[in-house]
């Protein structure tokens, strides 16, 4: 007869050197569903060394519970290492479903969790932003959906921002881009939107001269978008190519059917 678990751990803090009479033990315990994540890890911790000298190296690398962020997870992975080796040494059990249900019900409450989150964002960008959304209903509905807490949206730019960039650069900003700024004065999203007063700057491209106006990964990441001098189009420069493409007719067309696509199939 198999010695019990009381046998394995004889009390606590008390330790008793592992045998495969006693793993078989733990082993059953795990399969048919009398762990917990935390009696798991606990006896795990206690006898791994012990454990890579008793099994195979494969055996071994399908019972190690993984590091995961759920808390279930680990001791399922552990239970499909575990019925493999009963199978081998002919030892009869009964597979419980506890920790897949527990980990389904972990894993449930978790998305419900982030959809609350993710409406409570989109929420406050909105209450936040109403201008934005009257202005571009595209634009800010899709990035609304995008958001991640590192990406930032800056407050609106003042006349006098913009117009001490326009001084710095020699180049005086389309009114469509003007009235985007005067609602804020740059996004950066990391999904592959940047659009940035402060980081506008001169670029000549095969000679022409540009200003960038921020980023559009398109085609590739760091692919920027570009304005020329006296007129609204928006360009835009795919660098693994070394080419200016005509992009749209102006920022309201880049921000409303460009880039609410983009955000949107990503």
């Amino acid at each position: 007869m198999l010695p019990s678990n009381v046998e394995v751990m004889a009390g606590k803090g008390a330790w008793t050197p592992m045998n495969k009479e006693s793993l078989t033990v733990k082993l059953l315990d795990l399969v048919e569903g009398r762990e917990t994540p935390e009696t798991w890890w606990s006896w795990w911790d206690e006898h791994e060394t012990e454990l890579e000298t008793l099994l195979n190296r494969g055996e071994f690398l399908k019972l190690k519970p993984c590091r995961h962020g759920f808390q279930w997870v680990p001791v399922l992975t552990s239970q499909k290492g575990a019925i493999a080796i009963l199978e081998k040494g002919g030892t009869a059990f009964e597979v419980s479903n506890l920790y897949q249900e527990r980990y389904l019900a972990e894993l449930d409450a978790f998305c419900k969790d982030q959809e609350r989150v993710q409406r409570e964002k989109q929420a406050k960008f909105k209450a936040d932003n109403p201008e934005l959304f009257r202005r571009y209903p595209k634009f800010s509905k899709a990035l609304a959906k995008v958001l991640d807490p590192t990406d930032e949206i800056q407050p609106a730019a003042t006349e006098e921002q913009i117009g001490n960039q326009e001084s710095v650069l020699g180049f005086t900003l389309p009114s469509q881009v003007r009235e985007f700024f005067l609602l804020t004065a740059g996004i950066n999203v990391s999904t592959g939107v940047i659009l940035s007063l402060s980081g506008m700057f001169n670029l000549t491209i095969h000679g022409e001269r540009y200003c960038v106006l921020g980023e559009f990964w398109k085609e590739a990441d760091g692919d920027q978008l570009l304005l020329c001098p006296g007129e609204e189009t928006i360009w835009y420069y795919a660098h693994e190519q070394d080419k200016v493409k005509r992009l749209c007719n102006d920022m309201t067309e880049l921000l409303e059917k460009k880039l609410a696509r983009y955000l949107n199939e990503h």
